[in-house]
């Protein structure tokens, strides 16, 4: 029997975003162009100075793996237009300019190697491209069937050209100030068409919703807002606060912060797509390297509570968030109550039990040792735990219903 695409997406919990291009090399973030207004031929002259070692891909690859994250997401062309990969649509790439190399290919590649899935950014805006601009800036729609075609090109190629492409990640069709909601309608850039054409040459590749459609899962950005049950999700972060490299951008999320981002996209039945930003040669911040290394060995030890789990009527509990992986529930204890666990509340959907009538079997998952479990009343107690929480972030104990 064949299983659908989205089961891998659902099991995975945990994806590297890799935000990099020509901005990196000016170390002001990805909208630096746009933002500063800097001058076209200036900004356009940084293609030739993109040299990046020529181990960079691997590298990126390699850390996702040590992290835990079991897909990448690479950007392919941001809204300054330049493209990372090889195109016969306009010489405004990585394969032009600089080292002459398709980035595309190498991260694919690479990614590949280290048994991880493949995903694929594209900007739908293009600040380089004049038929978006005479459209999305001036409202001329004389523009719009070469915009269409533009955006059906890139990802024709895109998706043709590499492989197995598992993830089709746009970002929305936004920055259109001659439009009401500065955004590009659905219609307008025929999303259907480019999300049938995409479907067509990769017939189980996932597309999120931000053409304007909602397709196969809801794209968070910067803020934990799980939709309501039944609709698959992903929370889009970064580990500080800019997309691209920015030597001065020191606000770097702590260790347990990351952690309770992900155990919370867990919990709540989405992803964690956790953004990396390269320097322009390719070198990833230590600091990032660093967190991406904490999750890594944290999921070495917890990654059942994590992958592959599915999202309960209720996940809060007062020490922290629960969840489900078949028989055995997971009580990920952000605040350590000490040697017992207790957990009123219980439902016979959340079991798929009786409270207070079922058999269970209790282990802390951060140790290893086993604990004792027992019914009193309706109450689950979990007793013989450490006094002190064995993980500062995110003890997790598991519960199995037997």
């Amino acid at each position: 029997m064949s299983t659908s695409p989205i089961h891998w997406f659902r099991d995975a919990s945990f994806g590297m975003f890799i935000h990099w291009g020509l901005y990196s090399l000016l170390g002001r973030d990805t909208m630096c162009q746009h933002e500063e207004a800097l001058p076209l031929a200036d900004y356009q002259a940084l293609a030739d100075r993109f040299c990046p070692a020529s181990d960079c891909a691997a590298q990126w690859a390699h850390l996702a793996k040590r992290a835990g994250a079991k897909y990448v997401v690479f950007v392919t062309k941001h809204h300054d237009g330049f493209c990372l990969f090889d195109s016969a649509l306009t010489d405004y790439t990585s394969a032009r300019h600089g080292a002459r190399r398709d980035y595309v290919r190498e991260v694919t590649d690479a990614v590949r190697a280290e048994g991880l899935r493949v995903g694929l950014y594209y900007s739908l805006p293009d600040f380089h491209f004049p038929p978006y601009l005479q459209v999305a800036r001036r409202g001329d729609l004389s523009g719009q069937a070469a915009m269409q075609e533009y955006m059906k090109g890139h990802v024709r190629e895109l998706l043709s050209n590499y492989g197995k492409i598992d993830l089709l990640w746009y970002d929305g069709p936004a920055w259109a100030a001659a439009f009401q909601g500065d955004v590009l309608p659905p219609e307008l850039i025929d999303a259907t068409g480019l999300n049938a054409l995409a479907r067509s040459l990769q017939p189980e590749i996932l597309i999120n919703d931000r053409s304007g459609l909602p397709e196969d899962f809801y794209t968070a950005e910067n803020a934990l807002t799980p939709p309501p049950p039944g609709r698959d999700w992903e929370l889009c972060i970064c580990i500080n606060d800019l997309w691209g490299y920015n030597p001065h951008d020191h606000n770097y999320k702590t260790h347990n912060q990351l952690l309770f981002l992900l155990a919370n996209c867990a919990v709540y039945g989405g992803n964690l797509l956790l953004n990396i930003g390269p320097r322009g040669d390719g070198s990833v911040p230590e600091p990032q390297v660093e967190r991406l290394e904490q999750l890594g060995d944290w999921l070495a030890v917890h990654g059942e509570s994590v992958y592959g789990v599915e999202r309960l009527p209720e996940v809060n509990f007062h020490a922290g968030r629960m969840t489900r992986k078949g028989s055995t529930l997971y009580f990920h204890a952000f605040y350590w109550p000490g040697e017992r666990l207790r957990v009123p509340f219980l439902t016979t959907e959340t079991l798929r039990a009786e409270p207070g009538r079922c058999r269970a079997a209790a282990r802390c998952v951060t140790t290893g040792q086993p604990a004792q479990a027992r019914w009193d009343g309706d109450v689950l107690e979990i007793t013989g735990l450490p006094s002190e929480p064995p993980d500062q972030a995110d003890t997790v104990v598991a519960v199995e219903i037997l």
